[in-house]
């Protein structure tokens, strides 16, 4: 009641349009402990007053999830939300019917039953929003979500607990039920905590990794209250043979999911479903912009060479699992420059010839493979894919790689392990991606132009002084064989140039020596 006091207080102070979610959670919660310590936990009216309590705190998570109106791009969050509105809606209905049976002791096990079911429902549901409203916070204002979403999640997972320990026990368990209180009392030290610290305005921004850890507790929490309930169909059938075959469900339950949920497919087929029904874009342009960066960058004795990583960058993007790089000769076809993943793909000497090259340097065309398998041709690309790439099933896209309209390289995308259909989206992230690589592999190239440019103007420098050394050394024999001719008879003559012949052939044996420090071999 201090702090129902205390928000009414401020936000009519100053004059704050958002506070009445908290003061209407904080003022239902006080009623309902009330409610508990004069009537008890068990009795219907404080059901009831825990349902009200239970929808009081679910408006004050949509509060905080609308403060920056970001519900309208998030779609899971209002369909959820009201799932669960209903849900917590049906207890009242739950307690009417306790009313009606009055001594009916089966009915009321039943009733019983399904009340705590629908509790656990609820807990559940309640937890993956507030790790939803915390996680998908940016990370300068998670500060004025972190002790609100600390005490909800302290009153719904205390809920989850109880309530779980509940239907396994088929009742209510005093102890825990009583020690409910004390975690009350946490969720409001942690509300005072957050009160004295201030708040921030909240702009709440997702990521996609948010959003598939979020299905992904969904699912999760769907399949334990499936499980639950279906165990408990096959005890409440009754006979001998129950418990066996509550035991071969839940095994076969186990294997079952065991065996799906690490697959790599099943992973990748959530993502697109995810992307496709709760997105209104299919990528996180972030997120892929920070690995493509990665991807290219790194560095290290371990890093792929750069052509192996431009395939790598376009593959991770369609969750390919291989490709080729095709680039230009010095002829002009298009040949294979580098493999990523596909060993198997038999690439001809010739890639792509010639006539074929101005094609995707006019269109820029991005070529989906499986419909010109199917007879679709948009702009002619029927007629520039080889023949090779139609019997390779497993190429799926051609990608170029344009420099001022000037064709670089293209790559070949293999299959991803859920197929699906390239859209708008896939072509606009591809080709813009591809500008970026283009862009990368001219520099290479211009570097290594200029790398061998540099290894030439060396070895012409080293030339000249080899041709100046040689060019001495045919003087002095030139001229020694001219004088040969009139003083061979002279054995001072002849004394000098032995002289002079053992001078020479020094010379051009320390020239051979010097020369073999820069080739593959020295010379004899």
């Amino acid at each position: 009641m201090l702090l129902v006091g205390w928000r009414w207080d401020r936000r009519r102070r100053d004059k704050e349009a958002t506070g009445l979610a908290e003061i209407v959670a904080f003022a239902l919660t006080a009623v309902w402990a009330l409610v508990v310590a004069g009537t008890g936990a068990d009795t219907p009216i404080s059901q009831l007053f825990e349902s009200f309590r239970s929808l009081g705190w679910l408006a004050l998570a949509f509060a905080l999830f609308t403060r920056d109106g970001r519900h309208a791009s998030v779609a899971p969050i209002r369909p959820m939300m009201a799932a669960l509105v209903f849900v917590e809606l049906l207890q009242p209905l739950l307690f009417l019917m306790t009313l009606r049976e009055g001594t009916n002791a089966v009915a009321l096990g039943m009733i019983f039953h399904i009340s705590v079911l629908f509790r656990l429902l609820v807990a559940t549901g309640a937890l993956v929003l507030v790790h939803n409203l915390y996680a998908g916070a940016m990370a300068t204002q998670r500060a004025a979500l972190r002790w609100t979403c600390a005490a909800m999640a302290m009153i719904w997972g205390y809920d989850l607990n109880l309530y779980t320990i509940a239907y396994l026990a088929r009742s209510m368990p005093p102890e825990l039920a009583a020690l409910r209180g004390l975690a009350q009392l946490g969720a409001i030290g942690l509300l005072v905590i957050g009160a004295v610290r201030g708040r921030s305005a909240l702009r709440f921004s997702p990521s996609r990794a948010v959003a598939f850890q979020s299905l992904s507790l969904l699912v999760i929490g769907a399949y334990m209250l499936v499980m639950v309930g279906a165990a408990q169909s096959l005890a409440w059938l009754g006979g001998n043979s129950s418990q066996l075959a509550q035991l071969g469900f839940i095994f076969v339950s186990s294997v079952f999911v065991l065996a799906i949920l690490p697959s790599g497919r099943v992973r990748g087929w959530l993502k697109v479903m995810l992307a496709k029904h709760f997105f209104q874009h299919r990528y996180d342009y972030r997120a892929e912009w920070l690995r493509f960066t990665r991807t290219i960058g790194r560095a290290g004795a371990q890093t792929p060479p750069l052509h192996e990583r431009v395939v790598q960058a376009l593959a991770d993007i369609t969750d390919s699992a291989a490709g080729l790089l095709l680039v230009p000769a010095e002829s002009g076809e298009l040949v294979l420059a580098s493999r990523w993943q596909w060993l198997t793909a038999d690439v001809p000497g010739e890639a792509l010839s010639t006539d074929h090259v101005p094609f995707f340097e006019k269109h820029n065309f991005i070529v989906d493979l499986d419909e010109v398998r199917a007879g679709i041709d948009f702009q002619g690309e029927r007629a520039v894919v080889p023949e090779w790439l139609f019997e390779e099933h497993s190429a799926w896209a051609l990608v170029p790689l344009l420099h001022f309209d000037r064709l670089v390289g293209l790559v070949v995308l293999a299959r991803p392990a859920v197929a699906r259909k390239l859209d708008w989206e896939d072509f606009d992230l591809l080709r813009v991606v591809g500008m970026q690589l283009a862009s990368y592999l001219a520099e290479h190239a211009g570097q290594s132009a200029l790398l061998e440019a540099s290894r030439f103007d060396e070895f012409n420098r080293r030339m000249a002084f080899v041709m100046h050394d040689i060019k001495n050394l045919a003087s002095q024999l030139s001229l020694l064989s001219r004088n040969a001719e009139r003083h061979a008879e002279n054995p001072a003559f002849r004394a000098d140039m032995l002289i002079t012949l053992r001078n020479s052939a020094d010379k051009l044996n320390a020239l051979l020596a010097r020369l073999s420090r820069y080739g593959g071999s020295g010379g004899e």
